[in-house]
């Protein structure tokens, strides 16, 4: 394991003992529910990723999946539960992989994504969700996923400003955003006989809306078209007139709906602010079949509140 990577571990095997003075667990993603506490924020954006995945997983025909990256098992076990098939999970921190086991009961194994400790085509279905923008070195962590896979692969990755992810890089930050993308950055593995399948989502236009029904505060935004600035404008003095005065009810509904307009926003706009890439080493998987995915049934998946020992 190289220096980067090893620092990168500790400091995901800290983020995931975090709890409250009361010892509950405070999650990486809203695994205990809409607006509900000890959870990171950005739920909407959360979710969005979390419905895209499963809207392209419910095109495969497949029966076992690993979440490489996949933190403390939240997308592993909405998989599970939507599709009834074998899951696993897989992360760099050995703490997050206790989070799984402890919460979900799913197996979870702590590893290195540039050498999995799983054989060639082990599992149906890889997920990788906002994974590879961390590691050290893309395209053998690219090269390992693709192995373990036998007939797809599903990533989720940010959509970011080389300027950023360069700054990251130069500074080391530990678990920072080293790697940027675009809707073509696979495109590679076509000459390699894969299907490459990107599709837009976390429109920024929708974002401001979303801090407005969660009720997160007024944000600024410096950069983008004079459009954006002026949307951001606008939402920056609605929430200084209205603050947060949303229903949990009204809140609830106005989620749902903004997660599932996310994909219609992104087909007619050109922002957005993640990727989903499906890629398919066997197309005979892919179209054979479609379930139905809820938004309302991803956000009802969800559990009490964890308690740290």
């Amino acid at each position: 394991m190289d220096a980067y990577t090893k620092k990168t571990k500790a400091w995901l095997d800290d983020r995931f003992k975090k709890c409250s003075e009361t010892g509950i667990y405070y999650a990486h993603q809203p695994i205990y529910g809409f607006r509900e506490d000890h959870s990171e924020p950005q739920y909407a954006c959360r979710y969005i990723k979390t419905y895209r995945i499963m809207k392209e997983l419910s095109r495969l025909e497949f029966d076992s999946l690993l979440d490489v990256g996949g933190a403390e098992g939240y997308k592993a076990y909405i998989a599970k539960e939507l599709f009834g098939i074998r899951v696993e999970n897989s992360d760099l921190s050995e703490e997050a992989c206790k989070r799984v086991e402890e919460i979900f009961h799913l197996k979870s194994t702590a590893a290195d994504i540039h050498n999995l400790p799983f054989s060639d085509n082990q599992f149906d279905v890889i997920l990788c969700s906002e994974t590879l923008e961390h590691v050290a070195y893309l395209d053998k962590a690219l090269n390992e996923i693709l192995r373990v896979a036998k007939k797809a692969l599903v990533i989720t990755v940010p959509c970011e400003d080389k300027q950023i992810t360069d700054k990251v890089l130069r500074e080391e930050v530990p678990h920072g955003h080293i790697h940027s993308f675009d809707l073509k950055s696979l495109d590679f593995l076509k000459s390699q006989g894969y299907g490459v399948f990107p599709k837009k989502m976390n429109s920024p236009l929708l974002s401001c809306v979303a801090d407005l029904i969660e009720g997160t505060g007024a944000r600024e935004y410096h950069k983008g078209s004079k459009k954006t600035k002026i949307l951001f404008g606008i939402y920056n003095i609605c929430i200084s007139l209205f603050g947060v005065s949303f229903c949990g009810a009204f809140r609830t509904k106005a989620i749902t709906l903004l997660v599932a307009l996310d994909d219609f926003v992104c087909r007619f706009t050109s922002s957005h602010g993640g990727i989903c890439f499906l890629i398919l080493k066997d197309s005979n998987c892919y179209g054979k079949k479609k379930q139905k995915i809820s938004v309302r049934r991803i956000m009802d998946l969800k559990v009490p509140y964890h308690y740290l020992k």
